[in-house]
């Protein structure tokens, strides 16, 4: 038995002794290529680029102070616009569905009804009573200025135009109202629908109407949105307040992209808090909404900017943490196709676009700053 013990002892140191012997010789694998040697980590060239490490230094960044909050993109009052039937009716034509982009002024659907064409005649009839009564009006007023005609007689033909052309001038601005060109239904030439205009551009978003459906009064038709308008409605709790003001930069995501970084400004901080919340709502103006696809209502996480610094700072990718502290590998020199690394300790700061920064760390000179995850910490 101790014979065995002698020869294993010996065989195993051998064995040893070749493999370390062969490692300059073969291409090691990803955990027996990393050796410590006193206070260096020796990594081979091979290691070096299956790893892809890359050596940097410290850089100067900049890092952004942000207070965090969410909210949702919304039309401006004078984004959005809501169309309704001026007079009820029949639809006639619908030419435009949800989805669909209009311009201002064109027209979304049709409509017929009776008092559409009862309205169209009471205007031609007042306009010709109206010019038989201006007629009557003037002689009138010329036979009183020459003290021919009696006083009563002027009053009460004046009395009957003035009355005549309120109606007229009211029935004029109901049709005017409804896009209709007046002149022609005084020359008796009535129109069989009614147009409804989109009052601004923008995508619909939404219409509850069919072909051949009687619509009331006043029911709304369509619904459309000006995306190129569009803001953000942000709530900032209120211990948060004291560091926004208006004209800062903002930066968002929303819901449906949220990869997609947007930035907007602040236009404007509430004066109410909500009492349920505890939070402000504040506006932001969104830039160069028109080259995005935003949706109406959807949620969005914003950080309003609020101090913008320049600090050193590595890549995070550079930092490992080990024991509650932080770490970085500096290349102190290569021989022999061989890299020598010291783990030096460093203390972060904040972080921004994928830099940390690094407290003092002016000193450090090429570092790891890729690849390092395999790399030993204890």
């Amino acid at each position: 038995m101790k014979m065995k013990r002698l020869f294993l002892i010996p065989a195993v140191f051998a064995m040893v002794v070749f493999l370390t012997s062969g490692c300059g010789q073969q291409a090691p694998n990803e955990e027996s290529a990393t050796e410590e040697s006193g206070q260096f980590i020796q990594i081979s060239h091979q290691q070096f680029e299956n790893q892809k490490m890359e050596i940097g230094e410290v850089t100067i960044q900049l890092f952004e102070d942000a207070v965090k909050c969410n909210g949702f993109i919304a039309a401006p009052p004078n984004g959005i616009a809501q169309m309704s039937a001026p007079l009820a009716g029949i639809i006639a034509t619908i030419n435009y569905a949800p989805g669909d982009m209009v311009k201002k002024g064109q027209i979304l659907c049709t409509l017929s009804s009776n008092e559409f064409i009862i309205l169209q005649q009471e205007f031609a009839e007042s306009s010709a009573n109206l010019k038989r009564m201006k007629a009557d009006y003037e002689r009138s007023k010329a036979l009183y200025n020459e003290k021919i005609g009696a006083e009563k007689d002027f009053l009460a033909t004046e009395s009957e135009y003035k009355a005549m052309l309120a109606k007229f001038q009211s029935l004029k601005l109901r049709l005017e109202l409804l896009n209709l060109a007046t002149g022609k239904i005084e020359s008796g030439e009535f129109y069989a629908t009614f147009p409804v205009l989109a009052p601004i551009g923008g995508n619909i978003t939404s219409h509850d109407i069919s072909l051949g459906q009687f619509i009331e009064q006043q029911k709304i038709l369509f619904e459309i949105i000006d995306v190129s308008r569009a803001q953000l409605q942000l709530a900032v709790f209120e211990n948060q307040i004291g560091k926004i003001k208006a004209g800062q930069k903002i930066i968002f995501n929303s819901s449906g992209s949220p990869d997609q970084v947007y930035d907007a400004t602040l236009v404007s901080i509430g004066k109410t808090i909500n009492p349920e919340s505890r939070s402000i709502q504040c506006i932001a103006k969104i830039n160069n909404p028109a080259s995005t696809n935003f949706i109406n209502h959807s949620y969005i996480e914003a950080s309003i900017i609020t101090e913008a610094t320049e600090a050193r700072a590595l890549p995070t990718d550079a930092i490992v943490k080990a024991e509650g502290k932080y770490f970085v590998f500096v290349v102190q020199k290569t021989e022999n196709q061989n890299y020598f690394l010291q783990k030096v300790q460093v203390n972060p700061g904040r972080i921004s676009d994928k830099f940390t920064e690094i407290i003092d760390g002016e000193t450090l000179k090429s570092v790891v700053i890729s690849g390092v995850y395999n790399l030993p910490t204890e």
